[in-house]
């Protein structure tokens, strides 16, 4: 075959046209149509209400404000809370927009709130509109509470101004035990749209603190503290507040990382306190049987009321055999709640999607009562330099 011969002159127009495609690619692509932030609202937490009796959602937003460089108060921080209704979310959230004269964005937003009422609602409908038209993060953490996310949003918190910060920092920086288990977005919908269609986010109680911060100018008023030590397990149909050891364990073995602290306590009154170093969980289905192994490595946190002539460590019998009984304890506490999740036909513990994997497609909806659940939990006591 003969060689074809390209003019040199083509080779160069050739590369300059690639050239000139690249830059208007890099020039005009980096040029989007992007609010001034004193002209925004960057908003930290929303919230999400619904009123059955009106058909409305009550949307929530708290939002920091950056005030201008020539103004009186620049290098101050304002959260302002706004609240408005609307047949949909859209609707709700542009009337907020109108409110404050600003452009609402859920960029930066770390945290929402869920009514019970809100739960009950088609979950893709609900978190679409957010993150698909309001940039919502899919890691944004999801939490409910016992009052409405109006109140939640509003209410001072003794360390910080804002309750949206105040979560922020205690749940998407560390996942902890005692019912702090983190379920983002994400998270929320890949479980409540899987074969098990249930979830689990943390559930907040609202308490007065009975000794008010103390400032230079006196006493404060009004401020709140959030009992994060509940959890909520749900449905479409059906919600469940689970709290103390039973949202420990939840948490123990659904969350991807688990820190903190554990403790057992004997008939005797003796306490020992254990930190979570790591933790590994490892779930297998055999037809509708399933088991899981959990595997938490510990290191010795305090020891109180154990009659002893020394100072005990980790390679004392003593701290063995009450991380021994301790794993007894959170097996016995895991079948408990497989045991509730059958009673309330709640799959939280996600046994059904599990099975799933082993079954098919062969495997019926709503079969949470036809299958077994077998946990062992076994603790390893490390000594820490």
């Amino acid at each position: 075959m003969k060689k074809i011969n390209i003019p040199s002159y083509l080779m160069r127009t050739k590369w300059f046209l690639i050239l000139l495609a690249v830059l208007a690619l890099i020039i005009f692509g980096r040029t989007v149509n992007s609010p001034a932030l004193t002209k925004t609202a960057i908003v930290l937490g929303a919230g999400l209400d619904y009123s059955e009796e009106d058909g409305e959602f009550i949307v929530t937003t708290q939002s920091v404000l950056m005030a201008s460089s020539s103004s009186d108060s620049a290098g101050q921080t304002t959260y302002n809370t706004y609240t408005s209704t609307g047949k949909t979310i859209a609707e709700a959230l542009d009337d907020i927009s109108r409110k404050m004269g600003l452009t609402v964005s859920l960029a930066h937003c770390n945290v929402l709130f869920m009514s019970q009422s809100v739960l009950r609602l088609d979950h893709m409908q609900l978190v679409y509109p957010l993150t698909g038209m309001y940039s919502l993060p899919e890691h944004a953490i999801l939490v409910t509470g016992d009052k409405s996310p109006r109140e939640m949003l509003a209410v001072k918190i003794g360390t910080t101004s804002s309750a949206p910060y105040f979560l922020q920092l205690a749940l998407t920086n560390k996942e902890g035990t005692n019912g702090m288990i983190r379920t983002n977005v994400k998270d929320f919908l890949a479980r409540s749209l899987s074969r098990s269609k249930s979830a689990v986010i943390p559930y907040i109680t609202l308490k007065k603190l009975p000794d008010q911060p103390i400032t230079g100018e006196g006493e404060q008023k009004d401020n709140y503290e959030f009992d994060l030590s509940s959890t909520l397990v749900f449905n479409h149909d059906k919600a469940q507040v689970l709290a103390n050891r039973q949202a420990e364990t939840l948490s123990l073995y659904l969350a991807n990382e688990t820190f903190g602290a554990i403790n057992y306590t004997s008939d005797k009154g003796e306490r020992v306190e254990f930190r979570i170093l790591n933790k590994n969980v490892d779930s297998k289905a055999k037809g509708r049987s399933i088991t899981a192994e959990i595997e938490l490595s510990v290191e010795l946190l305090d020891v109180q009321f154990i009659n002893s002539d020394k100072v005990l460590t980790g390679a004392d019998p003593e701290i063995r055999e009450a991380a021994n009984k301790l794993g007894k304890e959170i097996e016995q506490t895991l079948t408990q709640l497989f045991e509730l999740s059958k009673e309330l036909n709640i799959d939280f513990l996600g046994l059904q999607a599990k099975a799933y994997q082993s079954v098919g497609r062969h495997l019926e909806q709503d079969c949470l009562k036809t299958l077994s659940f077998s946990p062992k939990v076994s603790l390893t006591v490390k000594e820490t330099a």
